[in-house]
């Protein structure tokens, strides 16, 4: 027993010492513009620590005693004599004033809940599924505007007597080509 009460009393001296010596020494430091290194901001962690200490030791103690554990006990096992006496009157109330207001059921709104995941779920199937779909189709048309531009560049290249033309839209020609194939 001689162990706990030298740790209560190395913390109240800490705790002596930071309010009677650190805490006026970094406040006139800061008082007159000469703290360096955060004085006051070190001396309150320190006297922070020391008092948490201090009643951390009190309250282990308080918590060794018998006598106030027995009330403790005392006070816990009422309290929750008195939780599930509260609980039976609150169901007993609400179960015959919840359909007489109208009001849904927690197991009705647990089905609604149910049920709206269910739909969550089909809807993203489909999504998945038209995604799929709609990548085929961009691929196709992919593939569809590379064979028209391939298609196009063999007929420019044909057309030789053409490169000398004064008449210069006829390179836009094989790009409408390709719209009008990807479109179709």
């Amino acid at each position: 027993m001689s162990q706990p009460k030298s740790e209560l009393k190395t913390g109240l001296l800490a705790l002596a010492e930071v309010v009677a010596i650190d805490l006026p020494a970094a406040l006139t430091l800061r008082a007159f513009r000469a703290e360096t290194d955060g004085d006051l901001y070190k001396a309150g962690w320190k006297g922070y620590e020391a008092a948490t200490g201090v009643v951390t030791e009190l309250t282990n103690r308080a918590y060794a005693n018998k006598s106030i554990a027995k009330v403790g006990a005392r006070m816990l096992e009422r309290t929750m004599k008195t939780q599930r006496v509260v609980d039976a009157m609150a169901g007993a109330f609400f179960s015959a004033l919840w359909p007489s207001l109208g009001l849904p059921m927690a197991s009705d709104i647990e089905a609604l809940r149910r049920d709206v995941k269910a739909l969550r779920e089909e809807v993203r199937a489909i999504a998945y599924e038209r995604e799929a779909e709609t990548d085929e189709i961009s691929r196709e048309a992919e593939a569809a505007r590379a064979t028209a531009i391939r298609e196009a560049a063999v007929g420019a290249h044909v057309h030789q007597s053409f490169a000398e033309a004064s008449w210069v839209g006829w390179r836009a020609l094989p790009a409408m080509e390709v719209r009008n194939r990807v479109r179709s």
